[in-house]
C-alpha cells in the first residue's frame, strides 16, 4: 500500500512535480519561458527547504547542502532571466528611440545562443539523482510537520528577510541592496505563496501586498534598466567605432536609471517605515 503524503507536503510535491516537468521539457526543447517556470519552481523549493530547515533547526544539512546539487542550474537560470529583463529594457528603448540598432542585436544573438547552449548543456549533463534526493529528504522532514509549525517556520524566516532588506537610509540604497531587496521580496513572495497553499492566513494584510507588489514591480522595473546599462556598456567598450545613437541609448538609459533609483529609494522609505511603525 502506498503509504500517504505528509498533509504539508502536498505543496512541496505539486512544485516538484511542475520543476521535473519543465526540467523534462527543457531537455527535450529549450525555451525561454520553460526556464523562467523552472526557476520559479525551484526558488519555491528551495525556500521550503528553508523552512524544513527553521522547523528541524538542528539539521544543519537540509538549509547548506540539500539544495546545493541545483545551484549550478540555478545560476544558469538566472543568467538567462537577466538576459531576458536586459532584453526588455531595450525593447523598450528602442520602441521609443525609433533606431535601429542592428550591430548590438546581432551582439545580443550571439551572445543568447551561448547562454542557452552552456544551461542546455548543465541541464542534460546533471545527475537525475539529484531530483530523487530532494524528494526523498523534503518528503521525510515533512513528516510529523504540522501546519502551526510552518506558520512559526515563516513568521521567523519572514522577519529575517525583512530584517535584512529593510532599506532605514535611503543614501545607502546602492546597485547590491536593490538587488538583495529583490531576491528578499521574491522570498517573501514564495513564502506567503506556500502559507496560503496550505490553508494558513498570510504573514501580511493584503494593503501591505498591494504596497510590496508596487515595490517590486519598481525594483524589476530597475533591475531591467540596470542590466542594460552593464550590457550596453559592455557593448560600447567591445565596439568603439558604433555611431552615437547608442552613445545617446547609452546615456538616456544612464539618466532613466538615476530616476528610477531615486524613486525606488523614496517607495522603499515609504515602504518599510510602516513595517517597522
Amino acid at each position: 500500500m502506498r503509504e500517504k503524503l505528509p498533509p504539508v507536503f502536498h505543496v512541496c510535491n505539486q512544485h516538484y512535480k511542475e520543476a521535473r516537468n519543465s526540467f523534462n521539457a527543457l531537455g527535450k526543447n529549450f525555451k525561454s519561458r520553460k526556464a523562467l517556470e523552472l526557476e520559479d519552481r525551484l526558488i519555491l523549493l528551495n525556500v521550503y527547504l528553508q523552512l524544513l530547515s527553521k522547523i528541524h533547526f538542528k539539521e544543519q544539512r537540509l538549509k547548506f547542502e540539500s539544495f546545493d546539487p541545483f545551484k549550478t542550474i540555478c545560476k544558469s537560470l538566472k543568467r538567462i532571466h537577466h538576459y531576458k529583463l536586459a532584453m526588455t529594457a531595450f525593447e523598450g528603448e528602442k520602441r521609443s528611440m525609433g533606431n535601429s540598432y542592428n550591430t548590438y542585436e546581432n551582439f545580443l544573438a550571439a551572445e543568447k545562443k551561448e547562454l542557452y547552449k552552456k544551461a542546455y548543456e548543465g541541464l542534460v549533463s546533471a545527475p537525475l539523482d539529484i531530483w530523487e534526493e530532494l524528494y526523498t529528504t523534503s518528503y521525510h522532514y515533512s513528516k510529523g510537520v504540522t501546519p502551526l509549525m510552518v506558520n512559526t517556520a515563516t513568521t521567523q524566516l519572514i522577519n529575517e528577510e525583512i530584517e535584512d532588506i529593510s532599506v532605514v537610509d535611503a543614501d545607502l540604497l546602492d546597485s547590491q541592496s536593490i538587488r538583495d531587496l529583490m531576491e528578499g521580496l521574491r522570498t517573501i513572495h514564495a513564502v506567503e505563496n506556500i502559507n496560503i497553499s496550505l490553508g494558513l492566513n498570510p504573514y501580511f494584510i493584503s494593503n501591505i501586498h498591494l504596497e510590496m507588489k508596487e515595490l517590486s514591480q519598481l525594483v524589476i522595473k530597475w533591475h531591467q534598466t540596470h542590466l542594460f546599462a552593464q550590457h550596453l556598456n559592455f557593448f560600447l567598450g567591445e565596439n568603439d567605432q558604433v555611431g552615437t545613437k547608442y552613445l545617446d541609448l547609452a546615456k538616456r538609459t544612464k539618466v532613466k536609471k538615476q530616476r528610477l533609483t531615486k524613486e525606488l529609494a523614496n517607495l522603499c522609505m515609504q515602504f518599510f517605515s510602516k513595517l517597522v511603525c
